[in-house]
């Protein structure tokens, strides 16, 4: 699919398999600390997953560096067929050198091609990294604003 060269390295973005859950799985584990962004908020209280070919893994060499999980959602003032990317990470290694760019320009890519409305991505409003990146690849506010009463906090 997609390829970029990261310091002499070629990044490889590919659709995930089963078998990257444990790749994925250890990336999303460095990432968990005190740094870690999340884009992940699911109001409608569904698990993570959904089909594979929304999902997809980034890989320098043999190692798996980065990934996108997303899936369709029916969301939005029109109520069109949408994908929600949940979760995007990558590893503190490969961090800005264009692999989150590979990964989303993959997932709109497919989304494209098979016809899909949008993508939407829901993030905390003080991961402002995120929501740089997410405006310099042209994604913009949409008109949908969350309200949440806290009853108990953590």
């Amino acid at each position: 699919m997609a390829n970029r060269e990261v310091a002499e390295e070629k990044i490889r973005v590919r659709p995930m398999e089963a078998e990257d859950i444990s790749s994925v799985l250890e990336i999303d584990h460095r990432l968990s600390g005190a740094q870690r962004a999340s884009t992940y908020i699911e109001p409608s209280g569904e698990v993570l997953g959904g089909e594979f070919s929304l999902s997809f893994v980034a890989e320098v060499g043999e190692q798996c560096v980065g990934f996108i999980l997303a899936r369709i959602a029916r969301a939005g003032e029109t109520f069109v067929d949408t994908v929600l990317i949940q979760i995007l990470g990558v590893d503190p290694d490969y961090q800005r050198r264009g692999v989150a760019t590979e990964l989303v320009n993959s997932l709109v890519k497919t989304c494209q091609s098979r016809g899909l409305g949008a993508v939407r991505i829901m993030l905390r409003e003080p991961d402002t990294q995120l929501h740089g990146f997410f405006k310099g690849m042209d994604f913009r506010r949409s008109e949908l604003v969350e309200y949440a009463k806290i009853l108990k906090e953590g």
